[in-house]
């Protein structure tokens, strides 16, 4: 009798153990945004109530800052499941996602409302299964607003950059602009390029204007203009092979602690307004173009739209259509 209480008891501590192993699934979010931050609040949130959720059975740990590597490693990680959630930019999802890089094509959008309008209502649904063709399951969109040149000198005409050394986003759309405006567009991650500015190495570039002010960009090169020449956008993703481990009640409690991804809009530029005006007040130039400035800047950069449209590959040329058909049914 005391044997089978023994062997009972036995069975009854492994079973709670295995239990307690199975309940204790622990996802590993990243980004490369730093604490305090839209982006962070963003997924610290949805990483609350996935644990509401899921009522405990599954947490999750942020890792912020890059802390798993820039993002196009991220990205990499990602697709073998050693990150389970990413948020990128769409510069480092275009790495192995071609398509996403037309929606940075220089003077495609108009507006942030035609743009959010563009990817909520009618965009999701196209780009879905080109990530899940990749290893991700998509989740939304995020966030990172206008592109903006900035130089030693002001930008204000193509006469302005023409053969001077610019740096150039890892990303077709933004060799493409510099191309256009008769630039030499120097290809540069982000991280090389306060080193490019101090060596002389380039004259100016192109960044958010969050980014550009955050890293002190204008000690180097003051003058900021306001081009919203294109929009960089990103994702949320999940890694397929995560996802695809998890039982539909898990997989529910993420999709469900989606938190509506245009509070996180709202926010960077808001703050991107604020950082703009701390700018200024700190003695910092910021220019705007006039209307008739930033029609010479389009009719300079956009004859070379179709070949870059043509180069992306991938299914570009199936999803460029529909993409100008979510512009049009957006026009706001």
């Amino acid at each position: 009798m005391k044997l089978r209480e023994l062997l009972l008891g036995v069975a009854f501590s492994f079973t709670a153990f295995v239990g307690v192993a199975q309940a204790a699934k622990e996802l590993k979010i990243a980004t490369s945004a730093p604490l305090g931050t839209p982006w962070v609040n963003h997924v610290e949130a949805i990483a609350s109530k996935i644990s509401a959720n899921s009522e405990g059975a599954i947490s999750a740990k942020l890792f912020h800052a890059g802390q798993l590597g820039t993002e196009p490693v991220m990205v990499q990680k990602a697709i073998r499941g050693r990150i389970d959630i990413l948020g990128s930019s769409m510069t480092a999802f275009s790495t192995v996602v071609p398509e996403m890089a037309l929606m940075g094509v220089p003077f495609l959008w108009d507006s942030y409302a035609q743009i959010d309008c563009a990817m909520d209502k009618h965009l999701t649904p196209v780009f879905e299964p080109l990530f899940e063709k990749k290893g991700f399951k998509f989740l939304q969109w995020n966030e990172l607003g206008w592109i903006h040149t900035f130089g030693k000198k002001p930008f204000l005409a193509p006469g302005d950059v023409k053969g001077v050394k610019v740096r150039a986003a890892p990303a077709k759309y933004s060799v493409n602009f510099w191309q256009g405006m008769g630039a030499n567009g120097v290809v540069l991650s982000l991280a090389e390029t306060p080193s490019a500015l101090q060596t002389g190495m380039v004259e100016g570039g192109t960044l958010p204007a969050m980014t550009y002010v955050a890293m002190g960009m204008g000690k180097m090169a003051p003058h900021l203009t306001l081009s919203a020449h294109l929009h960089q956008s990103g994702a949320l993703v999940m890694s397929m092979r995560t996802w695809k481990k998890l039982s539909k009640n898990e997989q529910d409690s993420i999709t469900n602690a989606l938190v509506p991804v245009q509070g996180l809009r709202d926010e960077v530029r808001s703050m991107a307004k604020d950082m703009l005006a701390g700018f200024q007040e700190k003695g910092g130039h910021v220019h705007k173009l006039s209307a008739e400035q930033r029609e010479e800047w389009k009719t300079a950069v956009l004859p070379l739209r179709e070949e870059l449209v043509s180069s992306i590959g991938g299914q570009a040329q199936e999803v460029w259509p529909k993409i100008l058909e979510a512009k049009k049914a957006c026009v706001l």
